[in-house]
């Protein structure tokens, strides 16, 4: 397996995220830029044992692709901005000042705790906290006070290897691109497999791909973890 580390965006020198396709607008994602304790164990997928079928009926069934909630507070790290309508980042992020993303709604958030940067009137901060993820309403909700990222170690994602031929890669990617749904960052090819880099996934995302494509196809990546 690759083990790939993500790391915290810094506040006041954003660095750009490499997107390497985007799916849902200008979203830290991709592998790399969010972590914590995985939301379900996700075993790495066993390498395909047929041809994988692409193309319109994977699509239709990707159309149905879950999308769940955390009830239970689960960690998120990401960039909390507020333009009068604050969200949390947790897709790419491009360099700029103030920085532009997408990504949820933030509710319940404490910007005193949070020692913002603030310029032409957006305030922005790197921030890690446990919080709770209502996938309908697209809102994450603080739970708790904000932790310290110089204290929080996160695990590495353990990223499977696949056998998956460039031009399969290309046509899953092909297919995943047609999520159009704010919780769908982006699909890259990585390893001989694509990894999807999601907002939250319990396992029913990955448990859901897996079916239509097999195992060793696709891995979910989630966000909050």
């Amino acid at each position: 397996m690759s083990s790939i580390a993500r790391s915290p965006i810094p506040v006041g020198g954003l660095a750009a995220t490499v997107v390497l396709l985007a799916v849902a607008g200008c979203a830290t994602a991709g592998p790399g830029s969010s972590g914590g304790p995985a939301p379900s164990a996700t075993a790495a997928p066993a390498a395909p044992a047929q041809p994988v079928a692409t193309g319109a009926d994977a699509q239709a069934q990707l159309a149905g692709l879950p999308m769940p909630s955390a009830t239970e507070p689960v960690m998120a790290i990401g960039l909390a901005l507020d333009d009068g309508d604050p969200i949390l980042c947790l897709g790419p992020v491009m360099e700029s000042a103030p920085p532009q993303c997408s990504g949820p709604a933030l509710a319940g958030f404490d910007w005193a705790q949070a020692e913002p940067v603030e310029m032409d009137g957006v305030r922005w901060a790197q921030v890690a906290m446990q919080a709770t993820y209502d996938a309908e309403a697209q809102t994450v909700t603080q739970a708790g006070e904000l932790l310290d990222l110089a204290a929080i170690t996160m695990p590495a994602i353990e990223y499977p290897k696949g056998d998956l031929d460039e031009a399969t890669i290309a046509a899953v990617q092909a297919d995943l691109m047609t999520i159009r749904r704010p919780d769908v960052f982006g699909a890259a090819g990585l390893d001989g497999l694509v990894v999807l880099s999601v907002t939250y996934d319990d396992g029913s995302m990955q448990a859901a791909v897996d079916e239509i494509y097999g195992d060793g196809v696709v891995f979910v990546e989630s966000a909050l973890r």
